[in-house]
């Protein structure tokens, strides 16, 4: 029996050299192996709750939270998730015991997107960015109070939202929407568009006047289905008139402006018909001036939807100076334009070749200023109507450079016209420029895009471009 106790301590002593290394190095709860273990459940729950941005490196019991975070909320939220995701924490219990953030900000989105849907049966749809955790919560209560049936949500957190009240006007989207048997609204930067099928005609005049008084810097505009009162339409290379004209003067007033600008076949179906509404041909033929550049889309007089609506396909500069009549034409219609901007071929290989470094960019945009591409009426803030082409180009160019800002002498005019570019610009689908006043000066040191038009004629403006700074 004593020999056996021998032996069984001998073989005892033998073997904890490989007892002690399998406890460090092989066990469950050996360091390495409990590393292993934690940052593979930790990424596993990050996934399971829709959180890819995250990434997460143990060092012993405690997480190392990385990655770019899209939003304030973003960090606590990923850091409780790991927190939880191996039970309790702690030695006993071997779980994570502590976070330790090492995130950094993500960089903004552009364009910031974000979409409600009203399915035909009543189902809402939300989708695209959405600036945190805590308005998307808002945003989902907001739709599962109007939806009929389960909320399916498709947002993702992403920084980059528009300054301003972007929450409001998301949630103004979900009420309209409610309002209307179907449709789709879309909040993309500081533009709201709202398409859909309205029940009768007071929500086909209500909800187009609330969304298009939404308040700045936000802008609204909305088309529903209807039969419009008169309309212009572009398709496979014809033009149609349709409608009511309250008089035949009027009737070939509008037939002669089409006939002006339009190079294909024209068909007038308008009937001649004694209306109380007479007020809109002006604006109609002020709009038919341009709106005969267009490839194809419609031009529609709806007096229960508050105005005028206008969707296709054009150029930027097209749209711009359509825009620009319509608006400047007398009349108390809304105009509402929802085309889509279109580069011209030239206008695209220009983008292509364009050099984003500030140099290249300055030299580009003054290349076109100094021909007179593009300039102003002499003493306002409306673009010539012969700088239509120039504005394409300037546009193409534009999407190539960096992201800049306007730099203004603190002049009305010129703080008017610096708007008008950053209007146009923005409409033409390049990021929107940030305005910043200053006084009569040197900006020297300041990372903006310099405009400088100190008198009030039409001469061409410069530009001087510089990276922008911060978002």
């Amino acid at each position: 029996m004593r020999l056996l106790d021998y032996l069984t301590g001998l073989i005892s002593l033998v073997a904890l050299p490989f007892i002690a290394w399998w406890g460090i190095n092989q066990s469950p709860q050996s360091a390495a192996m409990l590393e292993a273990r934690l940052e593979a459940k930790a990424l596993h729950s990050l996934r399971l709750a829709g959180i890819d941005w995250a990434n997460v490196e143990m060092d012993g019991q405690t997480a190392i939270l990385t990655g770019a975070a899209p939003s304030e909320d973003a960090v606590p939220e990923a850091a409780s998730i790991v927190l939880r995701s191996s039970g309790g924490g702690g030695l006993l219990f071997g779980g994570v015991s502590q976070i330790m953030a090492r995130v950094e900000a993500a960089a903004p989105v552009w364009p910031y997107v974000w979409q409600a849907e009203k399915t035909a049966e009543g189902r809402f749809v939300l989708s695209g960015h959405v600036p945190s955790r805590a308005v998307q919560t808002i945003l989902m209560e907001e739709a599962a109070a109007v939806s009929l049936g389960p909320v399916i949500n498709d947002m993702k957190l992403a920084a980059g939202a528009p300054e301003g009240n972007w929450q409001g006007i998301a949630r103004l989207a979900i009420g309209q929407l409610a309002q209307l048997k179907s449709g789709k609204a879309e909040l993309a930067g500081y533009a709201l568009s709202l398409r859909g099928s309205a029940p009768d005609d007071a929500a086909r005049a209500a909800v187009p006047a609330t969304i298009h008084g939404v308040a700045a810097p936000f802008r609204g505009a909305a088309i529903l289905e209807g039969v419009p009162f008169w309309s212009a339409a572009i398709s496979d290379g014809a033009m149609v008139l349709s409608g009511l004209a309250p008089t035949e003067t009027t009737r070939r007033a509008l037939l002669a402006a089409a006939k002006r600008g339009f190079e294909g076949e024209i068909r007038d179906e308008m009937v001649v018909a004694d209306t109380q509404v007479t007020d809109w041909v002006d604006t109609a033929v002020s709009g038919l001036a341009r709106f005969t550049d267009f490839e194809a889309g419609r031009l529609a007089f709806d007096p229960v939807a508050g105005g005028f609506v206008v969707e296709g396909a054009a150029t930027p500069g097209t749209i711009q100076l359509l825009r620009q009549d319509m608006t400047a034409s007398d009349g108390n219609w809304r105009v509402v334009i929802m085309a889509e901007a279109a580069a011209p071929a030239e206008a695209a290989a220009l983008r292509v070749a364009a050099d984003p470094a500030p140099l290249r960019c300055e030299a580009g945009l003054n290349e076109l200023l100094a021909g007179s591409e593009v300039s102003f009426e002499p003493g306002e803030a409306r673009f010539r109507r012969e700088s239509a082409g120039g504005l394409d180009q300037f546009a193409a160019l534009a999407q190539g450079c960096a992201t800049m800002e306007l730099l203004v002498d603190e002049d009305t005019l010129n703080q008017a016209r610096a708007s008008a570019i950053a209007d146009y610009l923005e409409g033409a689908g390049v990021r929107r420029p940030r305005l910043a006043a200053i006084g009569s000066g040197t900006a020297e040191g300041a990372q903006v895009m310099d405009f400088v038009e100190p008198q009030t004629t039409s001469r061409p403006l410069e530009f001087t471009g510089r990276e922008r700074s911060g978002k």
